[in-house]
C-alpha cells in the first residue's frame, strides 16, 4: 500500500522552490525527486562519515573551510547517498561545481548563515505536509498571473519537473509536453478534467508519472486541480480574443470580396486600390497572392470555435503574420510575395500543418498566384477548386492548382445526386455483383479515348478482360461508345467511382 502524501516526505524539488532554497544558487542539481529525510548541520567530517542516506548536508565551520574542505566534503556525502550538499555562496566555486556535476550530486551555494538555515530546513522537513502547502501556494500565485493556457501548462511542468503534463481537448494535445500522452509500459497516467461554460467537460490535464518517480500521484492530481481555475480564465480569455479577433477578420476579408466583386465604376477590376484598413490586420495584399483552402473532408456546417481555435493556432504556428479568415464550413489563409514564383514558404507551411490536417480530417487546396485584391479573390476560388480535388486523397490530402487546372471542374460535380440517377438509368448494372469493376474499366477507356491497351495498364490486366468488361457491361445497358451517351455516361462512372471510392476510404 503505497503511503499517504501527508507522510510522504518531502522531495528536494519541493524544498527549492520555497525560502530559503529558493534564493540558493543551483551549482548542480541532479534530481528534484530525491527525497529529503532529515537535515543535517554538519561541522566536521566525521559528522559527515556519520550521515545516513536520504538527508540533506548543511556544511559549516570546519567542513566548509575552503575548496579542498568542500571537495572531501562532496566525496563523502556522496559516499553515504546524501541527497544535497547546501555551502555558503563564498566557499562554492567553480571547481566545486564542476566536482559536484561529475559525481551528480546536489550542490546549491546561499549567502545567509549556515546554521539559521538549517534551522529553517530542519523545520521544514519535519512537517513536510507545511512545506508541500507552502509550495502549492507559491504555484497557486504562479499559475494566478498566468494570461495564458501555455503559461499555465508551463508553470505546471516547471513545478512537477521529471512528470510532463499537458492539456487535452478531444484526443488532441494542445499545450504542453506531448511525453505525457506517450503510451508507457511502466508509471500512471493522472487525468483531471477541465470543466467549460455550462459545467461542460471541456479538456482534460493528463500527467504522466514514471514508475521510478517517488513523486505522490495525489500530490500531481492535487496541483492539476489547483491549475483548473487559472487554466478556465485563460481559456475564456482566449477565446474572447480570438472571436472578436475572428469577427473583425470575417468582416475584412468580406469588404475584400465586395471591392472584388463590386468594383467602382470609374476602376477596373484589376486595379482595385488596397484598402489602407487592410495593414491595420497585419495583411499583405498588394503583391502576388496566392491563397490556401483549409476545409473538412466532409464538411458539417460552420465548424465550432473550439475547432477553429485549435486548427487557427497549427496553421499559424511560426506563421503568426498570416491571415486566418472563416468561410462557412473552411477557413481561408493566403501568403503574399513580390515574387510570384515564390512558393518555399507555403511549401514549408503546408508540410508543417500536414499532421494537424490529419488530425482534424482536413484537406488542403493550394490556388495560384495573382497580384492584388482582385486577384487575392482569384486565388481563393481557384484554391477552394484544388480543395475539392484534395478529398480523393482522403485526410490531409493537398492539392495546387497549377496541377489541377479544367479538371477541378469534376471535383465540383454533386457526385451523390448523379450517382442516384444510375439506380434509374441503370437499374441492371447497379444490382451487378461485379458493378465497381464494370464501371471502372468503362471510365478507364473514356479517359483513355478508347484505347484498350492503356486502359488496361491502368487497371492493370489483361486487355482480353478489358474487352470481357466492356462486353458485360454493354450487355447490362452500359453502352459507352455510343456517341450520344458517351458525354452523359463519362460523367455518370466518374460519379459513382468517386462515391464508391470515398466510402471505402471512410471504411
Amino acid at each position: 500500500m503505497s503511503q499517504r502524501l501527508s507522510t510522504l516526505p518531502v522531495t528536494l524539488g519541493g524544498l527549492v522552490r520555497i525560502q530559503p532554497l529558493a534564493s540558493a544558487a543551483r551549482l548542480h542539481f541532479a534530481d528534484p525527486q530525491r527525497q529529503v529525510e532529515h537535515v543535517v548541520l554538519a561541522e566536521t567530517f566525521d559528522r559527515l562519515r556519520r550521515c545516513a542516506p536520504h538527508v540533506l548536508v548543511v556544511l559549516h565551520d570546519a567542513a566548509a573551510a575552503g575548496g579542498w574542505s568542500l571537495a572531501a566534503a562532496l566525496h563523502l556525502a556522496w559516499e553515504r547517498n546524501v541527497s544535497a550538499v547546501v555551502v555558503s555562496r563564498a566557499v562554492a566555486g567553480a571547481a566545486g561545481a564542476a566536482l559536484a556535476e561529475r559525481l551528480n550530486m546536489t550542490l546549491l551555494a546561499i549567502d545567509e548563515d549556515p546554521v539559521d538555515v538549517a534551522l529553517q530546513l530542519a523545520g521544514q522537513v519535519s512537517a513536510p505536509a507545511a512545506a508541500r502547502a507552502m509550495s502549492q501556494a507559491l504555484c497557486a500565485e504562479r499559475l494566478a498571473e498566468q494570461t495564458n493556457v501555455r503559461g499555465v501548462l508551463g508553470v505546471l511542468n516547471t513545478e512537477l519537473q521529471n512528470v510532463p503534463v499537458a492539456l487535452v481537448i478531444g484526443e488532441t494535445g494542445v499545450a504542453g509536453r506531448v511525453a505525457a500522452l506517450q503510451d508507457r509500459s511502466n508509471g500512471r497516467r493522472v487525468e483531471v478534467d477541465v470543466q467549460g461554460p455550462a459545467d461542460q467537460p471541456w479538456a482534460r490535464l493528463v500527467a504522466a508519472v514514471p514508475a521510478n518517480s517517488e513523486t505522490a500521484v495525489e500530490q500531481v492530481e492535487s496541483l492539476l486541480r489547483l491549475a483548473r481555475p487559472s487554466l478556465q480564465a485563460a481559456w475564456a480569455q482566449t477565446r474572447l480574443d480570438s472571436t472578436v479577433h475572428s469577427a473583425h477578420e470575417q468582416a475584412a476579408f468580406g469588404l475584400l470580396r465586395r471591392l472584388a466583386t463590386e468594383p467602382a465604376e470609374d476602376s477596373p477590376p484589376l486595379d482595385i486600390e488596397t484598402p489602407s484598413w487592410s495593414s491595420e490586420l497585419g495583411w499583405q495584399v498588394d503583391g502576388a497572392n496566392r491563397a490556401v483552402w483549409l476545409t473538412p473532408i466532409q464538411p458539417s456546417g460552420e465548424p465550432s470555435e473550439e475547432v477553429t481555435h485549435l486548427v487557427r493556432a497549427a496553421w499559424q504556428r511560426g506563421r503568426a503574420h498570416w491571415p486566418f479568415v472563416i468561410d462557412g464550413d473552411s477557413w481561408i489563409s493566403w501568403h503574399s510575395s513580390e515574387d510570384p514564383d515564390d512558393v518555399a514558404p507555403l511549401r514549408r507551411a503546408v508540410s508543417a500543418f500536414r499532421d494537424s490536417a490529419e488530425a482534424h480530417r482536413l484537406v488542403i487546396g493550394v490556388g495560384r498566384a495573382h497580384p492584388g485584391v482582385a486577384g487575392l479573390m482569384r486565388s481563393v476560388a481557384e484554391a477552394r477548386l484544388a480543395a475539392h480535388v484534395a478529398r480523393d486523397h482522403g485526410p490531409a490530402g493537398v492539392q495546387w492548382f497549377d496541377q489541377v487546372g479544367a479538371a477541378a471542374a469534376l471535383a465540383w460535380l454533386p457526385t451523390t445526386e448523379i450517382a442516384q440517377v444510375a439506380d434509374l438509368c441503370l437499374s441492371e448494372l447497379m444490382d451487378a455483383r461485379d458493378r465497381t469493376a464494370l464501371v471502372q474499366t468503362v471510365l478507364a477507356v473514356l479517359d483513355c479515348g478508347g484505347s484498350l491497351s492503356q486502359a488496361s495498364q491502368r487497371l492493370g490486366v489483361h486487355r482480353n478482360t478489358v474487352l470481357a468488361r466492356l462486353t458485360r457491361a454493354r450487355q447490362l445497358g452500359l453502352a459507352y461508345d455510343e456517341p450520344e451517351q458517351r458525354l452523359a455516361l463519362h460523367v455518370l462512372c466518374y460519379a459513382l467511382s468517386s462515391l464508391w471510392a470515398q466510402s471505402t476510404t471512410e471504411t
